[in-house]
């Protein structure tokens, strides 16, 4: 029996309440800064399950990628049979165009497919970036602001990267640049995703929250939840936009789960979207003209089946095994004085 709209919000309306998020930013800083001085003599990252690119790929630079699909109901479709993708400005104040077409049945919240977000390669190094701190860590869940509980709507881990905004500034400064070197690359490699993302959507990076990698293993989920913090009656996470980037392909294609689920969207059966590496899904959390919560934008994290066993010969190419990144855009700048201008390479 489907739970109503109510319950489901008195269910999970104590995730994702997140009070004081610069000091949690330097407190995850402080801590992945010491384990990677624990990691840096342990050689090269690794590339991470899932997401590890086979010795054909690395010497060809070629890949077979399944095409882009989407479960309608229980139908499994391509597509490109389906709509045409074209370049276009994801809004009216992008620098950048990208390749992307409409969702069908997402219409309630402008869902959108773009294509070729990120190369495999760097899919890899940014797994790899948290394999090598030991940064993945169960999802809190923080219930008054205070106390933190692991809750049964959510098993997957997660690890955000280190927040470039906040560190770029020290980088050349020398009371901090030795104990930041050991970051570098990564501070370096989110930036440069930040101001992508910036660019794709026409906002500034100082709106860009911190960039979040997710994991799920086989078995694990995220259930029915929604991006908006006023979904759950909280005044922080105010998210207009939601750009989620797959970084692995959904086994088999996605008739293994790992899907993205929209319950409300579609009609009878909802709309999913099938993970694809380096492509990305995107929709909208509140109307662009009124500021109201789009409920349609309610959706869950299917968790991914078992592959065969002999699908794949390398523990790093374990199809059961999701990787994907959040993307949240705030409604105005994190920090009010925060102004990266100057810091833009792209």
């Amino acid at each position: 029996m489907e739970r109503t709209s109510n319950q489901k919000r008195t269910t999970i309306r104590a995730a994702r309440r997140q009070r004081g998020l610069p000091a949690v930013l330097l407190l995850l800083a402080a801590m992945a800064m010491a384990i990677e001085f624990v990691a840096a003599d342990k050689g090269d990252p690794p590339g991470g399950e899932g997401v590890c690119e086979t010795e054909a790929e690395t010497k060809t630079g070629a890949r077979t990628r399944p095409p882009p699909r989407v479960l309608l109901g229980d139908t499994l479709r391509d597509l490109e049979d389906l709509v045409s993708f074209e370049e276009v400005l994801l809004s009216s104040g992008a620098r950048t165009p990208a390749v992307a077409a409409a969702v069908p049945g997402g219409e309630a919240i402008g869902l959108t497919y773009v294509r070729d977000l990120v190369e495999p390669g760097l899919s890899s190094r940014l797994v790899g970036a948290c394999d090598a701190r030991s940064g993945w860590t169960v999802s809190p869940q923080s219930v008054d602001g205070s106390a933190t509980v692991r809750e049964a709507s959510r098993t997957s881990r997660s690890c955000p990267l280190i927040w470039p905004q906040l560190y770029l500034p020290l980088l050349d400064d020398p009371a901090y640049a030795s104990r930041l070197d050991p970051l570098r690359e990564e501070i370096g490699l989110a930036w440069g995703l930040t101001q992508r993302f910036g660019d794709l959507l026409g906002v500034g990076e100082e709106t860009v929250e911190p960039l979040q990698l997710v994991r799920y293993r086989q078995g694990e989920f995220y259930k029915e939840h929604h991006d908006h913090g006023s979904y759950y009656g909280a005044d922080t996470e105010q998210r207009p936009w939601t750009l989620l980037v797959y970084l692995s392909d959904a086994p088999g294609g996605g008739e293994r789960g790992g899907q993205t689920f929209f319950r409300a969207l579609g009609g009878a059966g909802g709309v999913s979207v099938v993970p694809r590496r380096g492509d990305g899904v995107l929709w909208r959390n509140e109307d662009a003209a009124t500021g109201e919560l789009l409920e349609e934008a309610v959706h869950e994290a299917v968790p991914p089946e078992g592959g065969t066993e002999n699908e794949h010969e390398h523990e790093h190419e374990n199809a059961s095994v999701k990787y994907a990144m959040n993307v949240w855009i705030a409604k105005k700048k994190i920090m009010e004085h925060m102004d990266v201008s100057a810091y833009r390479t792209q």
